[in-house]
């Protein structure tokens, strides 16, 4: 082979190398980006459990519904209580609701359900 052609292959193999590169750069971006994006509050991790336990977790609820206080032992029964995952923003065109994690409480005080929704009361 003569000076051209090896120089030719040298520059077809450095054009492969960089797009293999180049998907392993977007793959590892894409797949950081996935793993970093997961919800604070995990619907199967906190039914079942008691306000207590949920509270010791997240920290105390944004928005009670039902009751305004809990029992003396800090238990909150047949209510919904919500954490904020999304404030409300102001735009242009009008605001957005402001959208809360509500776990819904049986008579014992342990979470039965969760929803997300907008939030009610004030």
């Amino acid at each position: 082979m003569n000076r051209k052609t090896n120089r030719k292959f040298a520059l077809k193999g450095l054009k492969d190398m960089f797009k293999r590169i180049s998907v392993i750069i977007c793959c590892l971006f894409l797949m950081i980006t996935l793993v970093g994006y997961s919800e604070k509050y995990n619907e199967k991790d906190i039914i079942g459990k008691s306000s207590n336990e949920i509270i010791s977790t997240y920290g105390e609820f944004d928005n009670v519904i039902g009751i305004d206080v809990p029992d003396e032992n800090r238990v909150y029964r047949n209510c919904k209580c919500g954490y904020t995952v999304e404030k409300s923003k102001q735009g242009f065109l009008g605001s957005s609701d402001e959208i809360l994690f509500y776990i819904h409480f049986d008579e014992n005080g342990i979470a039965t359900d969760c929803e997300k929704g907008p939030r009610i009361g004030g």
